[in-house]
C-alpha cells in the first residue's frame, strides 16, 4: 500500500486553477485516510459553488490511483468548516506571499 507521505506527495501535484498553489498547501484537504487498498479524501474547495470541484475530484482519484497497492479512490467534497487562509500551510503562504498575494 502506498505510504501517506507518497499520498501526500501527489496531492501536491493537483493544482485549484485559479490559485498557482496545489491542493495540499491551500489546506484544502481535511482528511486523508488510507486501509486495504483504499484511499478516503476529503477536501473543500475555496469558495462554495466553486465549478472545479468535479474536476479536482476526478485528478485526485486519477492520480492516487496510480500508486501502488491503492485499488479505490473516494474524494468527499465537504463546506463545513469554510476553508479559510489560515488553513494555508506555510510553504502554500510563501508562495502566494511571493506572487503578490495579500495573505
Amino acid at each position: 500500500m502506498a505510504t501517506r507521505e507518497e499520498i501526500v506527495g501527489v496531492l501536491k501535484t493537483c493544482y485549484d486553477p485559479e490559485i498557482p498553489v496545489n491542493i495540499w498547501d491551500l489546506g484544502l484537504i481535511y482528511d486523508l485516510s488510507q486501509e486495504d487498498g483504499k484511499v478516503k479524501v476529503q477536501m473543500t474547495l475555496t469558495a462554495l459553488g466553486c465549478p472545479i470541484g468535479p474536476v479536482l475530484a476526478e485528478e485526485i482519484r486519477s492520480k492516487v490511483r496510480q500508486l501502488p497497492g491503492v485499488e479505490d479512490v473516494e474524494v468527499e467534497i465537504v463546506f463545513s468548516p469554510p476553508w479559510t487562509p489560515e488553513r494555508l500551510t506555510d510553504e502554500g503562504r510563501l508562495a502566494l506571499q511571493s506572487m503578490g498575494y495579500p495573505v
